[in-house]
């Protein structure tokens, strides 16, 4: 049987940004509900890795994901880069959660014009730019697509071998 994978209320620009940023924070909740049935001391286990550990990644995305909803809302976004976290890998779940779902709610809020409207934004390292809310959420959902990658190889590195699927189309064509 051959499904029909096209949905037409996803076809406008908003429809297709706030896919995405739903799908973000399927995946990140997906993964954040398997890593908490893991012993938080796997979590915490150091590999050679951008970010060391899981919980050190799994902040990083939800650093990320926070200075762009700040950016989304037209402030001024904290640099917090090489912070030094010391909360609870159940904190850091948590956080992630919670700022995921934010986006969704956020965005969910956009009128088709609002997805399309510029944001000033200064990226550290890179410079000032004018840059669409839509390609702001794009960045975001492949940020996180990214770590969450870099999780599941830490994570194998760290004896944790049963990741869950967490891709854009296993989200679109069946879990969502």
């Amino acid at each position: 049987m051959i499904h029909t994978a096209t949905n037409v209320s996803r076809t406008s620009l908003s429809g297709m940004a706030n896919a995405n940023i739903a799908w973000n924070s399927w995946a990140n909740t997906t993964m954040l509900d398997w890593l908490g049935t893991k012993a938080p001391e796997l979590l915490d286990i150091e590999v050679a890795s951008s970010f060391s550990s899981v919980r050190k990644t799994l902040r990083h995305i939800w650093n990320v994901q926070d200075w762009w909803m700040a950016a989304l809302l037209g402030e001024e976004p904290a640099f917090t880069f090489g912070e030094v976290y010391t909360g609870s890998v159940e904190e850091t779940i948590e956080g992630l959660r919670i700022s995921s779902v934010r986006l969704v709610d956020y965005c969910e809020s956009l009128s088709e014009e609002e997805w399309t409207a510029t944001g000033k934004v200064a990226i550290p390292f890179t410079g000032d730019f004018d840059i669409p809310r839509f390609e702001m959420i794009q960045h975001v959902a492949n940020h996180s697509a990214y770590h969450r990658g870099q999780v599941v190889t830490i994570g194998r590195h760290a004896g944790i071998t049963d990741a869950p699927m967490t891709d854009y189309m296993y989200w679109h064509l069946l879990a969502r």
